[in-house]
C-alpha cells in the first residue's frame, strides 16, 4: 500500500510540475483568448481623448513567476505592430530571454502631426498631407505629462521604459531621444523617416553625440531596404537620387551615431537586404528585443547539473546573486531571482539526485516569495522525494493556507491517509 501511495504522489508530482510551467489566458467562463484590453484617457494637452491597447503579463503567469510590476514598452502605431510585439514578448519573456514587459500600444489620431518634430508646407509636391504636421513636441508632452503617469498610476509597470516606433513613429522616436533624453532607457527605431525636413534630426544628432550623456541607454536601428534595384548598400551614401534619400539619411544618423558618439549611448543597427519598408518591422523588433536584453538571460548553469563536477551550493548561490546583481544595476531596481526559474532548477536538481541544491533552490524561493502558495507546495513536492511525510504534510499545509490548489489538496489528503 506504502508503494502505491509513493507511485500516485510520483505521478501527482509530475503534474503539478507541468502546471507550473503552463500559463494561459482565458477568459473565465469563455473559450475566448485575451491578448490585452483597451483603454482611453483624456488629454487636456491635445484636447481629445486618446486610446491605448495594453498588454500585461496574464495574471496567472506573473503569480507563477513572481512578479508584481514589469518593465513597460510603449508602442507607435499600436494597432499596427501591437500582435506581433505582445507575441515575442510573451514567447521571449516566458523563456526568460529578455524580461516580461507591460505593452502600451498608441493608435494614432493624426499622424503626421504627432509623429513629425516640424511643420513642413510641402512634402512630394503634396501640400495637404503636411497642412497638420509638426506637432511632435505637444505629442512628446502629452506622452511625458499625460500618458506615462496615467499609465503608471493604472498598471503594474516600473519606471524602465522602452520607446518603439516605424517610420514616422521611428523619426518620433529618435526624436524623444534627442529632446527628452531622461523619458526612456531604450529606443527602437524601425526605418525611421530622418529626411524629414532636410535631415533636421541628423544634424541634430551631432550634437547630441558630442555633448550628451546617454550612458546606460540603448538604441537599435532597423534599416530596411529602399534603394533602387542595383543599387548597393555601399555605394548609396554617394548617391545622390531622390530615391535614395530615406536610406541615405538613416545610414549617415548611424555612420555620425558610431563616429562620434562621446555619449556612450549603446548602439546597434542591422540592415536588412530582403525587407522592405512595410515588412522590415517584424524582423527587427525580435532583434532588437535580443540587443536590447543580452544581459537579462542566465547562462551557464549547466555545469552544477552534470555528475561529479564538485559545485556547490554556494557557488550556486554566488552565480544567482551575481546575476540578478547586475541585472538589477541594469533596470535601477532591485531584481530577485524569478520564482519560475529557481522553482525548475529546484526540480531539475531532484530529478538528477542533488537534493542538497533542490533544497537551496526551493528555500531561496521561500525566502523571497513568502506569500506564494507554489513555493510551499514545491517544498512538499521535495520533502515527499525525500520521504518526509511529516515535512511534507507541513508544507503542502502552509500552501493551501496561502492558496487552494486541488492538486495540492490531492497530494496532502493522500498524505494524510496513509500516515492514518
Amino acid at each position: 500500500m506504502k508503494q502505491l501511495l509513493v507511485i500516485f504522489l510520483t505521478a501527482l508530482i509530475l503534474v503539478s510540475c507541468q502546471n507550473k510551467e503552463t500559463a494561459v489566458n482565458v477568459e473565465p467562463g469563455s473559450s475566448t483568448l485575451i491578448i490585452g484590453k483597451t483603454d482611453s484617457l483624456r488629454s487636456e494637452i491635445l484636447d481629445e481623448t486618446r486610446n491605448i491597447w495594453v498588454y500585461v503579463p496574464d495574471e496567472a503567469t506573473g503569480a507563477i513567476f513572481g512578479q508584481t510590476t514589469y518593465p513597460v514598452l510603449y508602442l507607435l502605431d499600436g494597432p499596427s505592430h501591437f500582435h506581433a510585439m505582445t507575441g515575442m514578448l510573451k514567447n521571449l519573456g516566458d523563456n526568460n530571454i529578455v524580461p516580461r514587459m507591460v505593452v502600451v500600444g498608441i493608435p494614432n489620431t493624426d499622424r503626421t502631426r504627432d509623429l513629425t518634430p516640424t511643420h513642413v508646407d510641402v512634402m512630394f509636391g503634396d501640400s495637404a498631407f503636411v497642412v497638420t504636421s509638426g506637432g511632435g513636441a505637444n505629442f512628446m508632452d502629452f506622452v511625458e505629462k499625460e500618458l506615462i503617469p496615467y499609465v503608471e498610476s493604472n498598471y503594474p509597470v516600473t519606471g524602465y521604459r522602452t520607446f518603439v516606433g516605424h517610420s514616422f513613429g521611428g523619426l518620433a522616436t529618435v526624436y524623444s531621444m534627442l529632446s527628452r533624453p531622461h523619458l526612456f532607457s531604450n529606443y527602437v527605431a524601425i526605418d525611421p523617416s530622418l529626411w524629414w525636413d532636410d535631415r533636421l534630426m541628423v544634424h541634430w544628432a551631432d550634437s547630441l553625440f558630442t555633448d550628451q550623456n546617454l550612458k546606460g541607454k540603448a538604441l537599435y536601428i532597423g534599416v530596411a531596404n529602399t534603394m533602387d534595384e542595383g543599387m548597393e548598400i555601399d555605394r548609396v551614401l554617394r548617391d545622390t537620387a531622390r530615391s535614395s534619400n530615406h536610406i541615405r539619411s538613416i545610414l549617415t544618423f548611424i555612420n555620425h551615431a558610431e563616429t562620434e558618439n562621446n555619449s556612450e549611448l549603446n548602439i546597434g543597427w542591422k540592415y536588412y537586404s530582403d525587407d522592405d519598408h512595410g515588412s522590415v518591422p517584424l524582423i527587427t523588433e525580435y532583434d532588437a528585443l535580443r540587443f536590447l536584453f543580452p544581459w537579462y538571460r542566465l547562462r551557464g548553469l549547466d555545469e552544477f547539473f552534470q555528475e561529479d563536477t564538485g559545485k556547490t551550493v554556494e557557488e550556486l548561490f554566488f552565480k544567482l546573486n551575481n546575476h540578478y546583481t547586475i541585472v538589477s544595476e541594469h533596470f535601477g531596481y532591485q531584481v530577485l531571482p524569478p520564482e519560475s526559474n529557481v522553482n525548475s532548477l529546484g526540480y531539475n536538481f531532484m530529478t538528477r539526485n542533488k537534493s542538497d541544491m533542490a533544497r537551496a533552490m526551493f528555500e531561496l524561493n521561500i525566502k523571497n516569495y513568502p506569500g506564494s502558495a507554489n513555493v510551499y507546495d514545491s517544498m512538499g513536492d521535495y520533502f515527499l522525494a525525500q520521504s518526509d511525510t511529516l515535512e511534507a504534510i507541513d508544507n503542502f499545509t502552509k500552501a493551501l493556507e496561502l492558496g487552494d490548489s486541488p492538486i495540492t489538496r490531492e497530494k496532502l489528503d493522500q498524505l494524510v491517509a496513509g500516515e492514518g
